[in-house]
């Protein structure tokens, strides 16, 4: 199968890149092709023929977008139209990757696919636009929704990860203060990139979730990142409200995995294991 990845710059882009096959991917970054330009992405899924076309080209910036909603639609939602629709004009299938950030998070429970949507900040609404776009342009779609993502590669444009800036902060002596009434599963690029790679070698069409195994709020991962990393850290929790950040967050956003496990495919590691992992192979233990 012939692959085509766009935002292959990202965190993620990176471990799809060393974990599905060699020489099967054809891998461009945003200076190669800028998913809002149509005639750009037409292009380049022309000249690659590919059987299925990822896109990892997102706008992500959550608070930022708050105060820029355009930008976020743009990138989100018509940039996942644009790549939607040249796959279908080349028959090919589209793989997209969303976010927990599309749900409402006042549900008390995982999200299983099927749930309605209802997002709370600019940034979710701009993904939920972009799924369904997808939905309505390529009925050949993975929409792979995952949450709290880190790699070792680090997130374009945000300066690393959650995990990198916690362990920066912890050893400058800093204070801490990280959020507790904000609940999800952090998933780690490496696993979600395996995952994704068994949804398309043969998975049903549709939207699959695809976290690490277990829930936690961001403080607990915070605390856990110390644990496992041998850290002393001036940790303490605070509130949403209490951190004032511009955007609004989901309360609760976990999802269920269950199409997944439908698939029949593995479930992922869980949340400790998948950090144990991402510390030794950054060198932090």
């Amino acid at each position: 199968m012939r692959m085509l990845l766009l935002g292959a710059r990202s965190q993620l882009g990176h471990d799809i890149a060393r974990t599905w096959p060699a020489g099967s991917l054809v891998a461009l970054g945003r200076e190669s092709c800028d998913v809002t330009d149509l005639d750009a992405v037409r292009r380049v899924v022309a000249e690659s023929t590919p059987d299925l076309v990822i896109s990892l080209a997102a706008s992500h910036r959550v608070d930022d977008l708050e105060a820029n909603p355009e930008s976020g639609l743009r990138v989100n939602g018509y940039g996942a139209w644009t790549v939607a629709r040249a796959a279908t004009e080349a028959g090919a299938a589209v793989m997209w990757v969303s976010t927990d950030y599309v749900f409402a998070g006042d549900t008390g429970r995982p999200y299983v696919e099927d749930d309605p949507t209802g997002p709370v900040n600019a940034y979710g609404a701009s993904k939920a636009a972009g799924e369904r776009l997808i939905a309505l342009v390529n009925p050949r779609h993975y929409i792979v929704r995952a949450s709290g993502l880190y790699g070792v590669a680090g997130a374009s444009g945000k300066g690393g990860n959650f995990v990198e800036t916690m362990l920066r902060l912890a050893r400058s002596g800093a204070p801490v203060r990280v959020v507790a009434d904000q609940v999800l599963a952090p998933t780690s690029t490496h696993d979600l990139a395996v995952a994704m790679q068994a949804i398309a070698a043969g998975a049903p069409h549709g939207i699959y979730h695809v976290t690490n195994t277990g829930e936690l709020s961001w403080y607990e991962f915070a605390a856990l990142i110390f644990q496992l990393g041998d850290v002393r850290a001036d940790l303490s929790p605070t509130s949403s409200e209490a951190f004032g950040a511009p955007a609004r967050r989901p309360a609760y956003s976990v999802l269920a995995n269950t199409r997944l496990a439908a698939a029949g495919l593995p479930p992922l590691p869980s949340i400790e294991d998948a950090l144990r992992r991402y510390l030794r192979e950054k060198g932090h233990i």
